[in-house]
This record gives structure tokens, sequence and C-alpha cells, in this order.
């Protein structure tokens, strides 16, 4: 399944209520304000690191360019990439 997390984890508990339904060979992709999670070392993206042998983690590359942030965990993508994301994967979930 792909997770696709679009909140920042400092304005909703969206990133942390996923956790409960990420499985092993999910992938989670950060998009909008969400990509703050990987472009910093915060509780959230330590959270994360820990996960890295079970999920595969992405972050939309145009997102984190339009916040000047730059990616510190897991992999960037472009827009054509998340698209081949969506087709890789069966099942998406949206978190807003």
């Amino acid at each position: 399944m792909l997770h696709i997390i679009k909140s920042s984890p400092f304005s909703k508990n969206t990133f942390i209520d996923s956790l409960a339904y990420l499985n092993d060979g999910d992938a989670v992709i950060f998009i909008q304000d969400a990509v703050v999670i990987t472009a910093s070392q915060h509780k959230y993206a330590k959270i994360l690191q820990d996960l890295t042998s079970q999920i595969s983690i992405y972050t939309l590359s145009e997102d984190l360019k339009a916040r000047g942030l730059k990616c510190i965990l897991g992999k960037q993508v472009s827009y054509s990439e998340f698209v081949n994301l969506t087709t890789v994967h069966l099942q998406t979930q949206t978190w807003n």
C-alpha cells in the first residue's frame, strides 16, 4: 500500500495516526506540508528512521523545493515518479 501524507506533523496528528496502519512492504510519500518530516531531525524523523527497514520512504521534490528544504531521509521523487508509485501500489491511502 502507498500511504500519501499531506499535513505537517506540527499542525495535525496525521503522521502519528498513520503509523498504526503501516505494514511491512508499504511505501510512504510525504507531500505538501508533510515534507518537513523528511527534512528535519525532529522526533518524527527519528520515528520514521526506525521504520526504514520495513517501509519505503519518499518525498515529493517539488514540495521540498517550494519550502526551501532538503531531504535527509528517504528518496526524493518527481511528480512523474509519484504517479509511477501510484501505479506500482494497487492500494493508496491519503492522510490529510
